[in-house]
């Protein structure tokens, strides 16, 4: 089986999955184009096309996507796209679909965030997310319209689709053929675990916010400061840091305090469950309850993340036990060689 995936490595989801599926022999390739630092991408191919100022390669970069795309396009046997990021365009619509279309190439879209996030559902039942609506809308310029307009393009194109837990709430089901629950893929050989020492006298705590107004860096940094006056501990602020060294950080700390605004958690949180790190992140009761029971993340909000950080600051032996639990969820439900299985049992029933 030949899979194609592309176009944009979100998270570095592309470069989990692909590493995962290759794991049990199949051909897996991943294309993306101006690959985030932030991100993974070693075994892709990465196309960088820069701003139209350098013209001359703007234009290269640009025909080497198209070369790209035309070509392993038609060498896969499936497409499965991400983000629904456009790999071609023009005048005439997204000509890459049309092509896909023409090809009569099985493929499944997977959404990943603010793709079709729908800001009023998300805002309904999360208090934290309205109090920044305006921004994240200004930020990122999704609507009710516009996931509606990007689910709509893929669905008529063919495309199944794949979500989430978190991400189902932003369907319209009556649009697809085809909806897979899947949980998000880490690959795990490359996380080896390095458990919370209970004795540590000075415990490190990490935050690493590729937002920080969506990650709810505020609210982290008020709670380090006001902890900052009773026990004695390291913070690290991650920032535009090379994913790379930002692990390197993460695997060293005592506890990893991700978000606080959007009521899931995604992949920063697997990383550091991945290296058997206590987790403490904003999930919203709506979700909770739809996630395994055993989920070890401290579950706390902006109110009262103080409070949930002060509980680990205090017990080493805590943050011991849940980081073991950490890496023992990752591994039962998120382990990207696990989960390629289910990808190819996908891919079989959508048509290859």
């Amino acid at each position: 089986m030949k899979v194609l995936h592309l176009p944009v490595n979100f998270a570095s989801y592309i470069y989990h999955t692909v590493k995962g599926l290759k794991e049990i022999g199949v051909d897996a390739r991943g294309l993306v184009f101006n690959n985030s630092p932030l991100s993974s991408s070693e075994g892709l191919i990465n196309v960088e096309i820069p701003s139209g100022k350098e013209l001359f390669h703007y234009l290269f970069g640009k025909m080497q996507r198209t070369y790209y795309f035309l070509k392993l396009a038609k060498w896969a046997d499936v497409i499965h796209w991400y983000f629904g990021t456009p790999a071609l365009s023009s005048r005439f619509g997204r000509i890459d679909l049309k092509y896909l279309k023409f090809l009569k190439k099985p493929a499944v879209v997977e959404w990943l965030g603010s793709d079709i996030r729908i800001p009023e559902v998300e805002a309904k039942d999360n208090p934290y997310f309205l109090s920044v609506l305006n921004d994240y809308q200004a930020r990122t310029g999704v609507s009710f319209e516009k996931s509606y307009r990007l689910q709509s393009l893929f669905a008529k194109a063919g495309f199944a689709c794949i979500v989430s837990i978190d991400m189902q709430q932003y369907l319209f089901p009556n649009l697809w053929r085809k909806v897979y629950i899947v949980f998000q893929r880490i690959f795990l050989p490359e996380y080896k675990p390095l458990y919370p020492d209970p004795s540590a006298r000075r415990p490190i705590v990490v935050h690493s916010p590729s937002n920080p107004v969506i990650k709810g860096t505020s609210a982290v940094i008020k709670a380090v400061e006001l902890l900052k006056e009773k026990y004695d501990f390291q913070f690290i602020l991650v920032k535009n840091t090379p994913h790379r060294e930002a692990l390197q950080i993460m695997q060293r700390a005592d506890i990893f305090v991700d978000q606080f605004v959007l009521g899931a958690y995604a992949m920063a949180s697997l990383e550091a469950m991945a290296f058997g790190k206590p987790v403490i992140c904003y999930i919203k009761p709506s979700l909770l309850e739809k996630y395994p029971p055993d989920l070890p993340i401290v579950n706390a909000n902006q109110d009262n993340l103080a409070d949930a950080l002060e509980e680990l600051l205090k017990d080493g032996k805590l943050r011991y036990e849940i980081g073991k639990r950490s890496r023992q969820y990752v591994e039962k439900y998120h382990d990207a060689v696990k989960l390629a299985k289910q990808l190819v049992h996908i891919y079989k029933e959508i048509g290859v």
